[in-house]
C-alpha cells in the first residue's frame, strides 16, 4: 500500500493508521506547561509529553519527539543549544516578553517565539510550522 500525505502537517496515511506529531513542552511553571498541553490537544493530533526543567535532558535523551516547546530562558547556554540541536525535532520557545519585543534569540535564528499567556492560534501555527521544517 502506498502512503498518502494528508493535511497541512504532512501525516502520513497507511490505511487508518496515521503518524501523530509527538510534542515535549517545557516550561518553568508546570500549569503553563498544561495550558499549553491543553490548547495543544485540543487543535492538533498527537502526543503531548510535559517535561519540568531538571528533567527535559533524560527525557531529550530517551525519546524523540517532532517538536520541542520550551522556555526561552531554559535554552540559552551552549550545552543547551547543542542538546536541542542533537536532536531532529523542530523548536518553538515561549516567553513573557512581547512577541514584537523580540527579534528572535542569537542562539535561535529563525526559531518562532511565542508570548505567554498563550493566544491559541499563534501557538498551534508555530508548533505546524515547528514540525514542517
Amino acid at each position: 500500500m502506498t502512503p498518502h500525505s494528508f493535511g497541512d502537517l504532512g501525516q502520513l496515511i497507511h490505511s487508518d493508521q496515521a503518524t501523530l506529531l509527538r510534542i515535549l513542552i517545557v516550561d518553568l511553571e508546570y500549569l503553563v506547561a498544561m495550558e499549553a498541553e491543553r490548547i495543544l490537544t485540543e487543535n492538533l493530533d498527537g502526543e503531548m509529553v510535559i517535561a519540568m526543567p531538571r528533567d527535559y535532558p533524560a527525557v531529550l535523551e530517551t525519546q524523540n519527539f517532532d517538536v520541542v516547546l520550551i522556555h526561552a530562558s531554559l535554552v540559552r547556554s551552549p550545552e543547551a543549544v547543542r542538546r536541542l540541536n542533537a536532536t531532529e525535532a523542530g523548536v518553538v520557545l515561549s516567553t513573557l516578553m512581547d512577541e514584537e519585543a523580540v527579534d528572535g534569540f542569537a542562539e535561535w535564528p529563525g526559531v518562532v517565539v511565542v508570548s505567554k499567556p498563550f493566544d491559541d492560534q499563534k501557538l498551534v501555527a508555530a508548533i505546524k510550522n515547528a514540525a514542517r521544517n
